[in-house]
């Protein structure tokens, strides 16, 4: 399958779990068939794989881990790390699930193993199932497993989202740490990452580029993210990025993969209920690849990937030095596409520009990318699809779509590239920031930029089609 948004035939894309080698991405995820009933999600699930050398082509394989019966822990497989080891052994550690499996009337999370010579098969150890102390951390919240050799250590390290035990609901989350000799017993360690600060730290990752360690995990308890924290060594102290996050909202349980030459960040753009834009997030969705570089002090940033030129190369639009000047909104307009790259570069002392998808002529129905005070946002027209019998019930407290909300390093020049494929959008600024969203389409037959109250030029706008 060749696109920028992944998604198997038979199902939809929870977390993914990457593993470089050899220049490969192997793409584990969790295949969610969602056949369980509506507003239930990550029931029958396990891995299934999808390999790729560009995150653009995918070749399914298809499950490769096998879920339990009713009687295994295992009846539901959800997200781990694979590693391999010093003697050329992968291991894949997955969370392990069954609602029946239940301590104090509350069901129990549990960590499990499958090993294999080669990744195409691996085979789950029976014995090795093992949960939280109920000491140091709660038996509840004990998922996510990363795996990695500590040389200086000279142990493996697994860390987890976990929960202190006895904390407050709110701000109990920590990412736990084990630590072993030998990938079999595991001994339990003081918090790792302990901030205060969220519910929990879902699929925590530790990665290197360069000099800087880098410590990423996923939080829905302020802000559905993925943040990231940096530090010259493992021990920190963690320092907290002006933007610490990979991606908005609609981009959630990242993890990367890859070498200090290249690194790719794997999420999911989640669906809504009912394929509506007025529909809540669901979980889950179709995948989403986006490139991570690293900046002279160390924070990082996010861009397309490389192989989007080679997705999309049919020559389309051509325009430079388009004026727009206005005391109110004025616009340019062209014919939208479901499936198209854009790259612009502009320049701007408008109080907000922007860019509309899918809109009809009057602008009065579709989307609009929003670029003011140094953030950026989506808003959409109408925001909900029952306004009321009032002039005012328009959501007008709800400015835009909050959940995509970006910030930007002040600039009066912008470099966008918007890429589309179907419902999947994404927005890439000035080669540091990545806004995905899902979009269900508006009637509009129209997008285009605009300004209002001052100026602003498009001084190149190219837009590419996908070859066929």
């Amino acid at each position: 399958m060749r696109s920028f948004s992944y998604k198997p035939n038979n199902g939809w894309v929870g977390d993914v779990i990457p593993y470089y080698e050899n220049g490969k991405y192997y793409a584990f995820y969790l295949h969610d068939p969602r056949n369980s009933g509506d507003g239930v999600y990550a029931e029958n699930t396990t891995w299934h794989l999808a390999v790729t050398e560009n995150g653009i082509d995918f070749e399914d394989m298809g499950e490769s881990i096998e879920r339990g019966d009713e009687t295994k822990p295992y009846l539901n497989n959800f997200t781990g790390s694979v590693l391999k080891d010093r003697d050329g052994v992968y291991h894949a550690y997955f969370t392990a699930f069954n609602e029946s499996y239940k301590q104090d009337g509350k069901a129990v999370q549990s960590v499990m193993e499958a090993t294999g010579r080669d990744l195409l098969n691996l085979k789950i150890r029976q014995d090795s199932r093992f949960t939280a102390d109920d000491y140091i951390y709660e038996m509840f919240d004990w998922r996510d497993p990363y795996v990695f050799y500590n040389e200086e250590d000279r142990k493996y390290w697994m860390l987890l989202c976990a929960r202190r035990k006895g904390e407050g609901y709110h701000r109990g989350g920590c990412i736990a740490l084990c630590t072993s000799e030998d990938l079999k017993t595991w001994k339990y360690e003081k918090p790792f990452y302990e901030p205060n600060t969220h519910i929990t730290m879902e699929c925590p990752e530790i990665f290197k580029m360069g000099s800087w360690y880098y410590l990423v995990f996923s939080t829905f308890s302020d802000r559905f993210l993925t943040h990231y924290r940096k530090a010259d060594n493992l021990n920190g102290p963690w320092i907290i990025p002006e933007e610490d996050s990979f991606d908005a909202r609609c981009c959630y349980a990242i993890k990367t993969a890859g070498t200090d030459k290249e690194r790719f960040a794997f999420g999911w753009i989640p669906t809504r209920i009912g394929m509506t834009d007025y529909g809540p997030w669901e979980w889950g969705g179709t995948m989403m690849v986006h490139r991570v570089e690293q900046e002279d002090d160390g924070d990082l940033r996010i861009l397309p990937l490389p192989a989007m030129d080679e997705l999309y190369c049919e020559k389309g639009l051509k325009e430079e030095d388009v004026h727009l000047s206005s005391q109110g909104l004025v616009s340019h307009l062209i014919s939208s596409s479901q499936n198209f790259l854009l790259d612009a570069e502009i320049s701007s002392s408008s109080s907000e520009f922007g860019f509309f998808l899918d809109t009809d002529d009057a602008l009065e129905n579709g989307y609009q990318l929003r670029v003011k005070a140094n953030t950026m946002a989506w808003d959409m027209w109408p925001r909900k699809m029952n306004t009321g019998p009032y002039q005012w019930q328009i959501d007008g407290d709800r400015p835009f779509l909050v959940e995509t909300l970006r910030y930007l390093k002040p600039s009066n020049t912008y470099k966008l590239r918007i890429v589309r494929a179907g419902e999947a959008v994404v927005v890439y600024a000035n080669d540091e920031v990545a806004l995905s969203i899902r979009f269900y389409g508006k009637e509009g037959k129209k997008m285009g930029f605009y300004s209002i109250g001052g100026e602003t030029v498009i001084k190149r706008c190219e837009m590419k089609l996908q070859k066929q």
